[in-house]
């Protein structure tokens, strides 16, 4: 069975809910209700990753590597101390990794591919996981990002050429984990390929995280009846639809916003015996 990650965005521009838990004491008690829901992992964000394009507009806004500290630490100190929850940082910056790792994160979730050496030299330090996301450039949806040759097959070497740079820097294989980055640097089809493809990915021998929750390729593929997108709140059928594919496809761990929805469809997808590789 998957684990759930369940995602806390400290911030006030999140796509999926607009700061709602910019305030550590609202984050932190999200986190303890995302754990009694069933979460394995709190996935905590101190800065919006949002890629530009036609959902989001022109994306996300930068912080300061202290303001992203600030946001973040209190969170993973109460969490994971208090609560001894295990704890990925999603975070671009070396130091914001360092400092959060130091508070008692044990995951780097890095959504740039890997850019950075000094993120897996942090995470190699702290003896930690390392989640690396595909992307590229800031995760726009547009060209060139999107120009592929074959999506599932650029996007699996590019990983494979990423895991090889976070080995160099000291991450064992056996702690790096793959994310075949839905929605970032990728159109609803492209997404939607990847999805269906997910068994390449997990024949690759690395663990395989996918995050489709709430995403905007969702929105894309099932506008509403009037054919506006739904709200990111509105994608919970299209979402439950794309976990259900992971479930199939055997993947590692699913990163979610609702927690009790997922979990009990994970459970009776195990329940049935839902099994697959995905499409080759």
């Amino acid at each position: 069975m998957p684990e759930l990650w369940g995602v806390i965005n400290v911030t006030p521009d999140s796509f999926s809910d607009g700061g709602r838990y910019l305030d550590p004491g609202a984050a932190v008690d999200h986190g303890r209700r995302l754990l009694e829901e069933g979460a394995d992992v709190l996935d905590i964000g101190g800065e919006s990753s949002r890629p530009a394009g036609r959902t989001y507009g022109e994306g996300f806004d930068h912080v300061t590597v202290a303001e992203e500290i600030a946001r973040v630490v209190p969170v993973i100190e109460a969490l994971a101390g208090e609560l001894r929850a295990r704890v990925s940082i999603d975070t671009v910056k070396p130091d914001v990794a360092a400092a959060a790792l130091s508070a008692g994160a044990t995951i780097v979730n890095d959504v740039r591919c890997a850019e950075d050496p000094g993120l897996a030299e942090a995470a190699a330090a702290a003896g930690a996981d390392y989640v690396i996301m595909h992307s590229r450039g800031r995760g726009e949806v547009r060209p060139p990002n999107i120009d592929y040759e074959d999506v599932v097959q650029d996007v699996l070497r590019e990983l494979l050429r990423a895991a090889e740079r976070v080995e160099r820097a000291g991450v064992p294989r056996a702690a790096v984990w793959l994310d075949p980055g839905l929605g970032f640097a990728k159109t609803a089809r492209q997404s939607a390929a990847l999805l269906s493809s997910l068994g390449r990915f997990r024949k690759t021998g690395y663990r395989v995280l996918v995050g489709p929750s709430r995403k905007s390729f969702i929105a894309e593929l099932a506008p509403n009846r009037g054919g506006e997108p739904p709200s990111a709140e509105d994608r919970l059928g299209g979402t439950a639809a794309a976990v259900a594919i992971c479930v199939a496809a055997g993947v590692d761990a699913v990163r979610v916003h609702d927690v009790h929805v997922m979990r009990q469809l994970v459970r009776v997808a195990e329940a049935l015996h839902v099994s697959g590789e995905g499409s080759p």
